[in-house]
């Protein structure tokens, strides 16, 4: 890889770090670290959320109910008003990330067919 490419993308992501979202993401979380259950709850959702989630790509069918029970699970700690500000900020952010990937994958010709 070029060095001018990887010294303009540090400087594209000084810039994405100036985002409002970004920023945010980081507040929430650093927040959300501060207080250990919490934080350790957050931890043991995502990474239930996530693994429903990602069977859900390999053709697992309960998926969708398998969130609405995790999310009953978790429900009085999905009501934690920083727990709902650090999602959402968490979610916006991802938002940017992928409209940047997107970008990025729609500009370069590379043949990913094989990933469907």
């Amino acid at each position: 890889m070029s060095k001018d490419y990887v010294k303009k993308t540090k400087e594209f992501v000084k810039e994405l770090e100036k985002e409002k979202v970004y920023k945010d993401y980081i507040y929430y979380k650093k927040m959300l670290s501060q207080d250990e259950e919490l934080y350790k709850q957050m931890f043991e959702y995502a990474s239930k959320r996530f693994e429903i989630q990602a069977n859900s790509v390999y053709g697992s069918y309960n998926s969708y109910n398998n969130l609405i029970d995790l999310q009953r699970e978790y429900e009085e700690f999905l009501a934690e008003p920083l727990v709902q500000n650090y999602l959402k900020a968490e979610l916006n952010y991802s938002k940017l990330l992928r409209s940047v990937f997107d970008i990025i994958s729609n500009s370069v010709q590379m043949d990913l067919e094989f990933l469907q």
